[in-house]
């Protein structure tokens, strides 16, 4: 019975120390995307409107990127790929202007 009730304890403690890694996560990636949004805010000039956009589209980037970092060597073309749709989706926010001077100010440096 001692072993069963250690057991259960134990495989409580895997699940809530699980859940804190999932939480950290979830900060780190908001961090980031906060980062990257107030960055560009400061270098391009966007509105309030568009800081929240682009704040929402560099979330996304991250999640799905967090996916793949673990092995860049194998995903060159997803790491592309998302890329692409963070282009696209940044491309739909800014105004062609604003875009134009993020291209050449953060892809040029990748």
């Amino acid at each position: 019975m001692k072993k069963l009730i250690t057991l259960c304890f134990f495989a409580f403690a895997l699940l809530f120390s699980t859940q804190g890694l999932d939480a950290q996560n979830k900060l780190e990636i908001n961090a980031a995307a906060s980062e990257k949004a107030k960055e560009i805010r400061k270098t391009i000039k966007i509105n309030n409107n568009q800081l929240e956009e682009v704040y929402q589209a560099y979330k996304t980037y991250e999640i799905t990127y967090q996916k793949i970092s673990s092995d860049l060597q194998g995903n060159e073309a997803k790491l592309e790929k998302i890329n692409t749709i963070l282009d696209t989706k940044l491309k739909g926010i800014l105004s062609e202007e604003q875009f134009d001077r993020y291209l050449a100010l953060y892809r040029t440096n990748q």
